[in-house]
């Protein structure tokens, strides 16, 4: 028997928070490729986006992410089927990583999330985003306390996805916590989104940073034709 075959596992992987939160910028850290648009404006992600990456020494551990858009309370039908995505998510992985930022009071939306864990007995990781806005890193122990009396998470990683900083540690933590088992995807797949709806996600961000007195926040754009 040979000793040496690299046992391979993999874990599905939901990223949820409220808005703005900057679970979109995680996503484009962990697989080092912008594939989710990034605005200040909320709900700017509005359905789910998986990604794919392959951690490890060897590269065995697939982690499988999806992209989810901000928990809020839905005001409209695009509303409802945002929140709908969520939930849906939530239900088909194998854990979630919760993503807060660094500071302020706890938000309704993620209470809401918190609940949802408890009845799906949902195996957590807690990111606390945006830590190089702290001068005083001390008053993580208070943000990290603020949450630890919520939910047994089974971990809690300060991050910062604009610099990069814990990121790596979070990766090692969910490869520890993903299954042994085969990958569902080939080694170089990236994301799901075909090539069109990359691009017309990317101008679509343009529209929102660029207009954003201009155009509604709830436009969207479509490729029409073949490329030549």
């Amino acid at each position: 028997m040979d000793n040496n075959i690299i046992k391979t596992k993999s874990a599905f992987v939901a990223i949820v928070g409220k808005p703005n939160v900057g679970k979109s910028s995680l996503l484009n850290r962990l697989l080092g490729e912008k594939i989710a648009i990034v605005s200040a404006k909320p709900q700017t992600t509005r359905s789910k986006i998986m990604g794919v990456m392959n951690a490890g020494e060897s590269g065995e551990t697939q982690l499988v992410f999806t992209d989810t858009p901000g928990m809020h309370k839905p005001k409209n039908k695009l509303g409802d089927y945002m929140v709908k995505t969520i939930v849906d998510s939530i239900g088909d992985v194998d854990l979630c990583l919760m993503v807060v930022e660094e500071s302020g009071k706890l938000h309704e939306a993620e209470l809401e999330l918190i609940e949802k864990f408890k009845k799906l007995d949902m195996p957590v990781v807690l990111a606390i985003n945006k830590i190089d806005r702290l001068s005083d890193k001390t008053k993580l122990l208070e943000r990290i306390s603020q949450f630890a009396e919520l939910y047994d998470f089974a971990g809690i990683i300060p991050i910062s996805a604009q610099e990069g900083e814990g990121v790596e540690q979070l990766i090692e933590k969910l490869c520890e916590m993903a299954e042994e088992g085969p990958h569902f995807f080939d080694d170089d797949t990236l994301t799901d989104q075909p090539e069109r709806v990359l691009v017309s996600e990317i101008i679509r961000e343009k529209i929102l940073r660029l207009c954003d007195k201009e155009i509604p926040p709830g436009t969207a754009v479509v490729i029409h034709g073949r490329a030549t």
